[in-house]
């Protein structure tokens, strides 16, 4: 980070002040958490904020295992809530 492209990291900063984690990915596609100090040494693209689960509700049929993502209010539907996992 530098003064010409310091704007472009404002997100990043807000979102440690907030609380949030910072991640970086050391070119192998992987993103790893910052756990110590950050100083932005590398590049943008390079830095992200962690992602948060998502949550979200499918149905599944009971007797044939029919996912839905639609409301199925009879009792041959099992309403289940899937959180994401990530790694």
């Amino acid at each position: 980070m530098n003064k010409e492209n310091a704007y472009l990291y404002l997100p990043l900063v807000q979102a440690l002040a907030d609380g949030k984690t910072i991640q970086h990915s050391p070119y192998d596609g992987r993103w790893d958490d910052v756990e110590e100090d950050i100083s932005f040494w590398d590049e943008l693209k390079h830095y992200r904020i962690k992602p948060e689960p998502r949550t979200f509700v499918i149905y599944i049929n009971k007797h044939t295992h029919q996912i839905c993502h639609q409301n199925r209010s009879d009792s041959n539907w099992e309403r289940i809530t899937v959180q994401e996992v990530l790694e």
